[in-house]
């Protein structure tokens, strides 16, 4: 077995008093660079001051509950800039750390909480940086903390303000399927900070729709008047019409008239004169009210909602906003699109953002709510077959048949082996109407063309698993009514014609006479569109009218009440 020899017993004498002498310093240097290298302060790259360590990001944004899901973000954010200071110019902050200050300060202009984007005293760690004479290694740290602290809290506070606070696609109690926005917030920041072109409204913290501007601008109207304390109640005093005298017409002209001076004593301030009557039909306008300009029961209970609830339903509502995409009409499609917004019973047709026609609309039932979505009309279906769910087939056909089996022939409806052109009649008696439900029925039933179809002339379609879609209707009495949630879930459209006409307006051929002739044809006929034009059926309770009017509507399905509950 050979000896071990140790490799220092080969070395002369001098060089290893040396060794022996210096190596423990040499050690200690070692273990220092190794200190170094998990202390995140110290593993800058030497000659960048003005850059962000990545191992210091992670660990700082990580240790911040309210900062810690931004980490993709964040991390993006600097990998895209090289990790370079994004707050700082030339050693100094840039005025966009001001204004993002300010607007974290004022987010309850926004119907959001301040409290919860001040997860760090920005300022106070400015005034910090600012008064304090530090070492440049210290100096450097504090920088990299208020950097990240500024990023962070900017995609903490524009995540809610861009995109919603409420995320509706991941909330149960939320129904809404509409296209998400996807504005990319890291890219957002460097528009902010004049670091790439990009939409102007990014520039100064502002929001991207003018609908949600409006609503914005109402809110601080609504809390200014809550601040004075609000409007007086009306005391209900049964029907009221033009130059009735009633007690309540003084609480009207309190609530209506808040500026004028209301001397109790007056007897003619109790008359219902034409000055009451007009402002009572102009309150009705607002809330969607039947317009009649006489006090009663629905009238009184909309002028008794509180300044606080109304508040509330403006927050709500700007929220719903925020979900919306940022371009409705995407760019290179078509620069028109058509809103259908359920609680207001009414279509609106858009274009670049204007409102270039306005009609009534039918909505679901609340059994049979329609669905709040966005899709892309694709074409249009004139003189249509109705195609009878077996839902309704079952609940509301089963019965007539088990009276009269000739209902159906006297109806202008069929039954068929399936539906389409492949489609051939069945005699009815083959059914037991006494045993039939939804589940096993082997056949289908429709309706022929014609002006009594359930369908009208004409419907708009872009196919959705939902199978709703708009289209005419010869009920056209029901557009009189105020409350209009009426239908089995499609939305049915007062002014046809108008709206077929002005979808095939670039469509070589067609002209109203020529929409007119399809709708009265007895044979169904499809027509494509030139483009795909995008619907959104939404839900909005709250909006301000072009004529500055701010209007209220119903909660008809309970929506507002389902957010309020995650909101608030």
């Amino acid at each position: 077995m050979k000896k071990s020899i140790h490799p220092l017993s080969t070395l002369p004498p001098l060089i290893l008093i040396f060794l022996l002498l210096f190596t423990p310093l040499l050690a200690v240097g070692n273990v220092q660079r190794s200190l170094a290298q998990d202390n995140p302060v110290a593993s800058i790259p030497a000659g960048d001051p003005a850059a962000v360590d990545s191992t210091f990001l992670q660990a700082y944004i990580q240790k911040t509950e309210e900062f810690r899901h931004h980490m993709p973000l964040v991390k993006q954010f600097y990998k895209d800039r090289n990790y370079a200071f994004a707050w700082y110019k030339e050693g100094k902050l840039v005025p966009q750390a001001g204004k993002l200050m300010q607007a974290i300060d004022k987010a309850n202009k926004q119907g959001l909480n301040p409290k919860a984007y001040q997860v760090k005293d920005l300022n106070q760690m400015q005034r910090e940086l600012q008064s304090a004479n530090l070492p440049a290694d210290q100096q450097h740290q504090k920088q990299q903390e208020l950097d990240l602290a500024l990023t962070a809290s900017y995609f903490n506070y524009a995540s809610d303000f861009y995109k919603g606070a409420i995320d509706p696609h991941s909330a149960e109690a939320i129904e809404w399927e509409v296209k998400e926005n996807k504005i990319k917030l890291n890219k957002a920041l460097e528009t902010i900070l004049q670091e790439r072109d990009g939409a102007r409204s990014f520039y100064e913290f502002e929001a991207v729709h003018e609908g949600y501007q409006k609503l914005q601008q109402a809110l601080v109207q609504y809390r200014q008047l809550q601040e004075r304390g609000g409007w007086p109640k009306v005391e209900p005093q049964g029907v009221v019409k033009l130059n009735d005298s009633a007690k309540v017409v003084l609480d009207v002209r309190r609530r209506l008239f808040p500026q004028q001076r209301v001397n109790a004593r007056d007897s003619a301030l109790y008359v219902y004169d034409k000055d009451v009557q007009q402002a009572v039909t102009d309150f009705q306008k607002r809330h969607g009210l039947l317009v009649d300009g006489i006090l009663g029961p629905q009238t009184y209970k909309a002028m008794n909602v509180p300044v606080s609830e109304r508040i509330d339903q403006l927050v709500l509502n700007m929220e719903r906003w925020r979900w919306l995409p940022r371009q409705l009409a995407p760019e290179g499609k078509s620069d028109t699109y058509i809103m259908v917004n359920i609680p207001a019973f009414q279509v609106s047709v858009m274009e670049k953002d204007k409102e270039v026609m306005q009609m009534k609309a039918v909505v679901g039932k609340n059994l049979h709510s329609t669905p709040i979505f966005s899709h892309e009309i694709q074409y249009l279906i004139f003189s249509p077959y109705w195609n009878v769910p077996n839902s309704i087939v079952e609940q509301d056909i089963k019965p007539h048949m088990q009276r009269n089996p000739n209902w159906l022939a006297s109806n202008n409806m069929e039954m068929v082996t399936t539906f389409g052109p492949d489609a051939r009649r069945v005699p009815v008696k083959r059914v037991n109407w006494n045993t039939m439900t939804q589940h096993n029925f082997d056949y289908r039933i429709r309706q022929r063309p014609g002006p009594d179809n359930a369908l009208g002339r004409v419907k708009f379609m872009f196919p959705n698993e939902y199978a709703v879609y708009l289209h005419d209707t010869p009920a056209d009495h029901l557009f009189r009514e105020a409350e209009r949630n009426l239908s089995h879930g499609c939305v049915r459209v007062e002014r046809p014609a108008d709206l077929a006409t002005y979808l095939l307006r670039n469509k070589q051929g067609w002209d109203k006479n020529r929409v007119r002739q399809a709708m009265n044809a007895r044979e169904e006929q499809r027509v494509n569109l030139e483009k795909n034009v995008p619907v959104y059926l939404v839900y909005f309770t709250a909006w301000v009218a072009d004529d500055g009017t701010v209007q209220f509507r119903n909660d008809i399905y309970g929506h507002d009440q389902a957010l309020a509950q995650e909101l608030f």
